[in-house]
């Protein structure tokens, strides 16, 4: 059995330390969450998405066939 501090996991929600006593499966199942939230981040700087990474495919085929709004203005004003 592992002794976590539930005060780390959750800050808003527990102002003091709370230790609670888990598993070894609960605790791999929270270490491979925080491992996967951490790599999900650094992908999403590493590749400067202002995006979610979780959307349809082709949303950056969308950005770049949309000229941009002076361009636009030019091409319509003709």
């Amino acid at each position: 059995m592992k002794k976590i501090n539930l005060r780390e996991l959750y800050p808003d929600v527990y102002t003091t330390d709370f230790f609670v006593d888990v598993t070894e499966e609960v605790m791999e199942t929270i270490r491979a969450a925080e491992r996967a939230e951490t790599a999900y981040e650094r992908k999403m700087y590493r590749y400067k998405a202002q995006y979610s990474l979780n959307c349809e495919n082709g949303i950056e085929n969308a950005v770049l066939l949309k000229p941009p709004e002076k361009q636009a203005k030019r091409i319509y004003a003709r």
